[in-house]
């Protein structure tokens, strides 16, 4: 179990995921963690369900020494000016703000400021995450190794270039709601024919998961799929609608879209 102390600077809901998920990895302890939420109510049930404290941006930047910046895009600028005005010699900032440089921090809290930027899914929530990480060029071996450990915790975890961040956002941050749409869809076939919803969801939820299971193993995409169809079999014949409809296209330019966004966001 890791010593360092975390502070949660925005506690909305990736950020509950985050320390869900690493308080059942027993990764660090309650008593390490406290959290800041500008909403005092939901502050006070944030204490009562997750067992941590939430306290003051000042005590939260003097006892933490990794902070997280997992408040909105939109808040980042106000949110860094207000981190500005502590002293951040040796900590170490983890951002999971979308779209948000790391020049963008490097500009607002110095270049000595150690700065890793994340980018974590949704489904950290079952550690079964895909969490793609950029470094800062000040980040010591030690943080990069400690993100790491606490990111792996949850899942998987991808090391890019900020260059790649964007499109990988579009992938791994967006991709689980693009799944699940699938998911829904594919559900709702079965239900449109008879099925009982909970069924139809279960069959469809299980072939998503055991096809990517195919696929993390090691196998290539274009190699199962050579196998699955057969000439003029049945997946063929799905295989000829989702050509005709350009199936494969539309779903990329929603990836495509959504690193746009995230490009955007930073600009």
């Amino acid at each position: 179990m890791s010593t360092h102390k975390i502070g949660f600077f925005g506690f909305g809901h990736m950020a509950q995921v985050i320390f869900a998920a690493l308080d059942r990895a027993k990764v660090i302890p309650r008593s390490h963690v406290s959290f800041v939420r500008r909403d005092a109510e939901k502050s006070r049930l944030n204490e009562q369900k997750f067992g941590i404290t939430s306290t003051t941006l000042e005590t939260l930047v003097s006892q933490s020494d990794v902070i997280f910046l997992s408040v909105r895009p939109q808040q980042a600028t106000d949110a860094l000016l207000q981190l500005k005005g502590f002293d951040l010699n040796g900590k170490m900032v983890i951002s999971i703000l979308a779209g948000t440089t790391l020049s963008f921090f490097e500009n607002k809290l110095g270049p000595a400021v150690q700065v890793i930027r994340v980018m974590p899914n949704i489904a950290s929530e079952v550690n079964q995450g895909m969490t793609i990480v950029t470094h800062g060029a000040k980040c010591s071996v030690e943080f990069k190794s400690f993100v790491n450990i606490l990111f792996g915790s949850m899942g998987q975890v991808s090391v890019q270039p900020e260059s790649l961040m964007d499109v990988a956002c579009g992938m791994a941050g967006s991709g689980p709601g693009f799944v699940l749409r699938l998911i829904d869809a594919m559900a709702r076939v079965g239900i449109k024919q008879g099925m009982s919803e909970e069924d139809a969801l279960k069959i469809a939820a299980q072939t998503f998961k055991g096809a990517a299971a195919l696929v993390a193993k090691g196998l290539a995409p274009s190699e199962l799929l050579s196998q699955i169809a057969t000439p003029q079999g049945v997946t063929a014949a799905g295989f000829e609608s989702m050509t005709r409809t350009n199936v494969d296209a539309h779903f990329m330019m929603a990836i495509e879209s959504a690193a746009a966004r995230s490009k955007d966001l930073s600009s």
